[in-house]
């Protein structure tokens, strides 16, 4: 569990919201008392890499994410659904 971590942005995936550089902080509290909801910037890990992307649908316990710059996004698009299992945590502040 991670309480507060803060990380830096690698990509261009998530812009305009979030910029290639930029920190944010990031905390898995909101999910102990909450499910994950659409528009949350959740980060999560997949194919033991961590990502940061937008949630954009959910079906049941599974979740389809995509980055703001859909030009320029490894996401859901390509890689499928995501597990609640797989999500680390939500992005708090940016």
């Amino acid at each position: 569990m991670l309480l507060l971590s803060r990380f830096v942005v690698n990509g261009h995936s998530m812009e305009p919201a979030l910029r290639q550089g930029q920190s944010v902080l990031a905390s898995s509290i909101p999910y102990l008392v909450s499910k994950p909801k659409i528009g949350d910037i959740i980060f999560f890990k997949k194919d033991e890499k961590i990502f940061i992307k937008r949630v954009s649908k959910i079906d049941g316990d599974k979740y389809f994410v995509a980055g703001d710059n859909q030009k320029d996004s490894m996401d859901s698009r390509k890689f499928g659904w995501i597990n609640k299992s797989d999500i680390l945590g939500k992005v708090i502040y940016y």
